[in-house]
């Protein structure tokens, strides 16, 4: 019997010291441990970005969308504005509100509020950023510090090819806060933009003391509320 506890003993002291060097191998790198501290919902801040595009075709890189942000935690409420480079037909605004548990998009031209029993944002909205955008390799630290709403910010890229453009990848991180301040998109090909855009903010607050019940909604009585299956946000479910 104590033939067969000393060997069970050495099996099990090969066996977790096999698993704690596999697990010491598989530590996160640097840029996973940054990105994991920007995606973390601890943040309390207000700002405003702008969504800016250019496409083939078009000639100016040029400011689509003016967006307010208030974050809370997990909770936030996001106010974007198409303004004039968009066409008559898609200036518009909308109104997000998410309370911690219910995704709110507010329609005041239609009177109708459409809500989704939400989990919380994964990785996806403009102030987040993903640990990969597939077929790419995860964005690597470029050495680089840049100001970016008058704050020192980290610089992470990623590059690689898809179909037959160059694909081009920038992150800046708030050096000391942690938040994504910006992000962009650069297709090229043959010398030419075939896509540029980025999320940039232009003014930031941090640990603002919102009022009670801003991250709460009150219906007017006219209103329909109508809950659905799936809400489409293009802030809250970015490609990059």
């Amino acid at each position: 019997m104590t033939n067969r506890r000393f060997v069970l003993c050495v099996f099990l002291t090969v066996v977790f010291t096999g698993l704690g060097f596999v697990f010491g191998c598989s530590k996160r790198t640097p840029e996973q441990a940054l990105i994991k501290e920007v995606n973390a919902d601890d943040k309390n801040f207000r700002g405003e970005w702008v969504y800016k595009s250019q496409i083939a075709g078009q000639f100016t890189y040029s400011v689509k969308t003016k967006i307010r942000i208030e974050v809370s935690g997990s909770k936030f409420h996001l106010i974007a504005r198409w303004g004039v480079a968009n066409p008559p037909e898609a200036r518009r605004t909308e109104e997000w509100i998410y309370d911690g548990e219910i995704l709110w998009q507010l329609i005041p031209t239609q009177k109708q509020a459409n809500w989704l029993e939400f989990k919380g944002l994964k990785r996806s909205a403009f102030w987040k950023m993903p640990p990969q955008v597939r077929p790419f390799p995860p964005p690597q630290d470029t050495g680089k510090e840049e100001m970016i709403a008058g704050r020192i910010c980290k610089v992470l890229q990623t590059k690689g090819k898809y179909d037959q453009g160059d694909v081009t990848l920038t992150y800046w991180v708030d050096k000391d806060r942690k938040l994504l301040l910006k992000k962009e998109h650069l297709l090229e090909a043959g010398g030419m933009i075939l896509v540029h855009e980025a999320y940039e903010c232009e003014s930031i607050e941090f640990e603002p003391v919102f009022p009670p019940g801003n991250f709460e909604i009150n219906i007017p009585s006219d209103w329909v509320k109508v809950k659905k299956m799936y809400l489409d946000c293009e802030f809250l479910n970015t490609k990059f």
